[in-house]
C-alpha cells in the first residue's frame, strides 16, 4: 500500500470510530470497536473491521452500522473534504474474537 493510501485509510478509520462513538446514538453500537480498515487499490471500497465487547451482539451491531452507513459517509465527506468517498463495507472481525478465546484458555 502506498503512503497516500495508507494515510487515508488510517484517517478514515479514526474518523469512523470517532463518529460512531460521539455522534451516533444507537444503543446497538455500544461497546463496538473498529479494529481495522482495508482500502481497495482504487480507493473505491473500504472494508471496515469491527468487534463488540459483548459476546453475541455482532449481528445487531452490523445492522446498526448498515443503517447508519449513509450518515457516516456524508459526515466523512465533510470532515475529510474529499470528492469521492469509498463505499463502506462493515465486516465483523472474527479473527480477533478467536484470538481472545485462545488467550483466555492460556
Amino acid at each position: 500500500m502506498d503512503i497516500k493510501r495508507a494515510k487515508f485509510a488510517k484517517q478514515l478509520m479514526e474518523e469512523i470510530a470517532s463518529l460512531i462513538h460521539r455522534e451516533i446514538k444507537d444503543p446497538r453500537l455500544e461497546g463496538l470497536v473498529i479494529t481495522g480498515l482495508e482500502l481497495s487499490e482504487d480507493m473505491s471500497v473500504a472494508k471496515v473491521y469491527f468487534t463488540t465487547l459483548e459476546e453475541g451482539k455482532e449481528e445487531e451491531a452490523k445492522k446498526a452500522l448498515e443503517h447508519a452507513k449513509g450518515y457516516i459517509r456524508s459526515q466523512l465527506m465533510k470532515s475529510l473534504r474529499v470528492k469521492r468517498m469509498p463505499n463502506l463495507v462493515f465486516i465483523f472481525d472474527k479473527e480477533l474474537k478467536r484470538m481472545e478465546r485462545i488467550w483466555e484458555k492460556l
